[in-house]
């Protein structure tokens, strides 16, 4: 070895631990005992040019190295022996306590980015968010990391600077980021970013200079030795590479961007210094490549601190009370919704990202061209001073920001005094009524996640309560969705049919009720549910024992608007109804079982008299709803289909009401956006 490159080396002298480290754990994976062998033989090798040092920095070196491959040897030999297994998570109410307020105060989708950005539980992100993020190459904000730890180091230093010494608050920041990595789990990147934040707070409490690629070093040892197999985990890998690549490029790369204004240049080195080094590791395992990425996390890092903080405080100040996290949560709301509408912008532009082919070779094409890029790179002179926006300048940008934002809020004020949305839940029902402040929801579809995202694009983000929330009947496409809302929202009522069939679901239904300590009551035909002027009455159960699946059917009248929801009335309920068909009329009509064929098609129709019909279908469904028979019995009847126009939107307003959907103005969904084919009408 050269001096230069030996002087390099002592000035990281646990680079070469870290290395010996890499090389014997994946040695480990073939051939366990030989690299026991390899590394007790490393150890005695090291530790005899360690003695035979005169200079300090080298002995350090050679020291490190040994007692690294000293413990890897006893790892390997001994195996998972004397690696405790704990039963169970102790943890796990703790983690619950502290997610409930998020859920509950947070709309979704913002709300699963608020768990894991906070909590690091990532299960409810939909997927086509998860897409997104991925296509964005901002996948890394939903991963604990060395970001995480860092702003919970520096609440706690800010917090407790003034008040103690150095020292202890260096050890309060070390405990502080252990605790919150056992509680997020100590998966291979929390544990790379605990020991790193570990390492540099420790490096302070002792009076030593902090230099992060010697922490970067041996927190990969230190994984290593407790587990070898990490050397195979992906996202370990792309948390030191990632890491290794902020410590030794971000500053070469914002040099060589001084010309950009100063808060540019930062952003894109961050970001080109943490993709650069994971990239031909990407591409070897997902064969994917963001192009849209630089781009991506110059505008939504930003946001990362504020919505993590806030989304902590929220976190905490909700586990105790409700009310005290609520404000934080409305400020962790607005950054989680412009960090999503930032990611799904990025990943809807053309080219954002390209798939190419996985495997070993693309990844080792990528390291070349990622090693050309940088050489090239670093025979580029630093550009000249950078170029700063004044002060004025960012001030009056912020006031049209504040002026953008108002503008919005004064436009999303006015509302009718009814409205009605038909949810795009898929094969089911999930029908939303806002009325005089009040929510009701009939039904919700067969997949809670999807109709908590309806509901987070339906609602404002502090509109928290419904209600009512009645279940028509023991079936999973209109009641599945359901047993999630509990403890997402604030539940005034819970209403089924009396008599409702005792199957799984009907059980399920009942203890998520009584978990939330929501009131239950079973209508039968006669009963009414009142809110406000408005009134929910039922028609049905009757008390006909031929009826084997009770349902409720359910009309909503206020002041000259009626809607009809027949939920999946049998034929014999049907006939029963017909025999007083002045009680079901209504503006607007919801044949029942989703269209399904019925020898009552027609005569329903007629007695209800309906001026549009909406139908709940999920697109290409099995069963072939709605049926020809229904849809011509409907006839010329203006007819709205989920399953072709989204969410169907009915607002009114007195006498008169005007039906939204794709086709005429509402918005497409978020995240499934689709062309809209020509509506049967």
């Amino acid at each position: 070895m050269s001096g230069g490159a030996m002087t390099r080396v002592l000035a990281f002298p646990m680079l070469p631990a870290a290395l010996a480290s890499v090389a014997l754990a994946a040695a480990a994976a073939r051939a366990p005992l030989l690299a026991a062998l390899v590394a007790l033989a490393t150890c005695v090798i090291a530790a005899s040019l360690c003695v035979a040092s005169q200079d300090r920095r080298r002995r350090l070196t050679w020291g490190a190295l040994a007692a690294c491959a000293l413990a890897l040897a006893v790892r390997l030999g001994f195996g998972d022996a004397w690696v405790p297994h704990p039963a169970g998570d102790p943890l796990a109410p703790v983690r619950d306590a502290l997610a409930f307020p998020l859920r509950r105060l947070v709309p979704d989708p913002e709300s699963a980015i608020l768990l894991g950005i906070v909590l690091g539980e990532r299960q409810s992100i939909p997927a086509t968010l998860n897409a997104a993020f991925a296509r964005s190459g901002t996948t890394h904000l939903l991963a604990i990391s060395g970001f995480n730890m860092t702003l919970v180091g520096a609440a706690v230093g800010l917090a407790a600077r003034g008040h103690l010494r150095a020292s202890l608050v260096a050890l309060l920041t070390v405990l502080a980021v252990a605790l919150y990595s056992v509680l997020v789990g100590l998966s291979g990147s929390v544990l790379r970013a605990a020991l790193m934040a570990g390492v540099a707070a420790l490096a302070v409490a002792l009076g030593r200079p902090s230099a992060g690629a010697n922490a970067l070093c041996a927190s990969i040892a230190a994984i290593l030795i407790a587990d070898p197999a990490m050397v195979g985990d992906v996202g370990f890998a792309l948390s030191a590479a990632a890491t290794a690549g902020l410590l030794g490029l971000q500053r070469p790369i914002a040099d060589r961007c001084a010309r950009l204004p100063t808060a540019i240049a930062e952003g894109l080195a961050t970001t080109l210094a943490a993709t650069l080094p994971t990239l031909p590791l990407v591409l070897a395992v997902f064969g994917r490549v963001s192009l849209i990425a630089p781009l991506a996390n110059l505008v939504a890092v930003p946001l990362f601190p504020a919505l993590m903080v806030s989304g902590i405080a929220a976190s905490a100040l909700g586990a105790i009370s409700l009310d005290a996290g609520r404000p934080f949560a409305a400020i962790a709301y607005s950054f989680a919704f412009a960090l999503r509408t930032v990611v799904e912008l990025c990943a809807g532009l053309p080219g954002a990202a390209v798939e190419l082919p996985a495997g070993p070779g693309s990844g080792l094409a990528a390291a070349a061209l990622v090693a050309g890029g940088l050489y090239g790179a670093s025979r580029v002179r630093p550009a000249g001073p950078r170029m700063r926006i004044p002060r004025p300048q960012w001030r009056r940008l912020a006031i049209a920001a504040l002026l953008i934002v108002a503008t919005a809020v004064i436009l999303a004020l006015p509302h009718p005094a009814i409205r009605v949305r038909a949810l795009d839940i898929g094969q089911g029902d999930a029908f939303l009524i806002e009325s005089q402040g009040n929510l009701v929801l009939i039904d919700g579809g067969p997949d809670p996640a999807r109709l908590l995202e309806e509901l987070g694009t339906a609602l404002p983000p502090w509109s928290r309560r419904i209600d009512v929330v009645a279940l028509t009947h023991a079936h999973v496409d209109h009641g599945a969705g359901l047993l999630a809302l509990f403890e997402r929202y604030e539940i005034g009522l819970a209403v089924e049919p009396a008599g409702i069939n005792d199957v799984p679901l009907t059980t399920l239904w009942h203890d998520a009720a009584d978990r939330a300590q929501v009131p239950r009551r079973a209508l039968q035909a006669g009963m009414r549910v009142r809110l406000g002027d408005a009134e929910l009455r039922a028609l049905s159960p009757l008390d006909d024992p031929k009826v084997d699946v009770p349902s409720l059917v359910l009309r909503y009248e206020l002041g000259g608007f009626s809607m009809l929801f027949m939920g999946d009335a049998t034929e014999q309920a049907q006939a029963d109804l017909l025999l007083a068909p002045a009680t079901l009329a209504a503006r607007v009509y919801v044949p029942p079982h989703h269209g399904a064929a019925t020898p009552h098609a027609k005569p329903l129709v007629n007695a209800v008299r309906p001026e549009a019909a909406v139908l709940s279908v999920g697109a290409n469904n099995r069963y072939g709803h709605p049926t020809p028979e229904t849809l011509s019995a409907l006839g010329d009847l203006p007819t709205y289909r989920t399953d072709r126009d989204g969410t169907v939107e009915i607002d009114a307003d007195g006498a008169r009401f005007t039906v939204r959907t794709r086709a005429n103005g509402l918005p497409p969904p978020r995240a499934r956006p689709v062309p809209l084919p020509a509506a049967a009408r």
